[in-house]
């Protein structure tokens, strides 16, 4: 796939090469065989996206990706004067792999239903429960979540509760190509935060309940609050078709939803 198709969608600031800015349509025609935003899984004429992780900042790694034969490196900062490879800069480098990766994978989320849970407790258990129902009415399914990740049958240990965007599209992908159709997944609000499902295609968002947690992360219970919203207001995506809410929880009425998103 081509460099340009692959950020189709995406925000970009300029583009450099060898420390010289250059037109977007000189480098929209490199062929892209992958993408990474980890240097050490780089290949030759893979996209690196390089942007702040919480220990280390995928910037410092931009080199080694190229020694390693990235075709280009993404990211929101401008390339460093040493950087002798394309660069190419965007308004937000998480939002940025999103959208890469559901266009380089061709949007399985579009062909899958996607069910996303969110809220501060019961999530993995609604899950569960979810996922069993499916698999009872004859679906072969996947399940995202903090205990383990379920793919058609096939149990992968959890890194995080939702993984990074591309990872999870990879497991969309996966569970598509052995007959799946159906996904319950965990959302975390850091993973809204960080821009891990930007973008998705959501058929329903599911609302449990909101107590303090994550603040050393959010710092505010209206920031955290701000964060599970996205679920349900469809960040970078459309709004889910479906919202199931817990209406016992005082922070339901702040939800926005859409007009044609049909509540329960």
């Amino acid at each position: 796939m081509r460099l340009g198709e692959v950020l189709t969608g995406v925000r970009l600031t300029q583009t450099q090469e060898s420390g010289n800015a250059v037109p977007f349509s000189e480098l929209a025609d490199r062929e892209i065989l992958g993408l990474e935003y980890d240097s050490r899984r780089v290949k030759e004429d893979f996209l690196f996206f390089a942007f702040p992780g919480g220990r280390t900042d995928g910037r410092q790694f931009a080199l080694d990706a190229l020694v390693r034969g990235a075709a280009a490196v993404v990211s929101e900062s401008p390339a460093p004067e040493q950087f002798e490879g394309a660069w190419v800069q965007v308004e937000h480098g998480r939002k940025a792999l999103a959208l890469a990766a559901r266009n380089f994978y061709c949007r399985p989320d579009e062909r899958l239903r996607l069910t996303g849970i969110t809220g501060t407790n019961g999530k993995t258990t609604t899950s569960y429960l979810l996922d069993s129902i499916f698999r009872a009415s004859g679906y072969t399914t996947g399940l995202i979540g903090t205990i383990e990740y379920h793919v058609a049958g096939r149990v992968l240990s959890a890194v995080n509760t939702t993984p990074e965007s591309l990872d999870l599209v990879r497991l969309f992908v996966e569970l598509e190509r052995h007959g799946g159709t159906h996904v319950t997944m965990e959302v975390s609000s850091h993973a809204l935060e960080l821009a891990r499902v930007y973008g998705l295609n959501f058929h329903t968002a599911v609302f449990t309940n909101l107590t303090r947690d994550h603040l050393d992360f959010h710092g505010t219970m209206e920031a955290y609050f701000d964060a599970k919203k996205k679920l349900f207001e469809g960040a970078g995506g459309p709004a889910p078709r479906a919202a199931i809410l817990n209406r016992d929880d005082e922070y339901v009425q702040g939800l926005k939803l859409a007009r044609d998103t049909e509540v329960y």
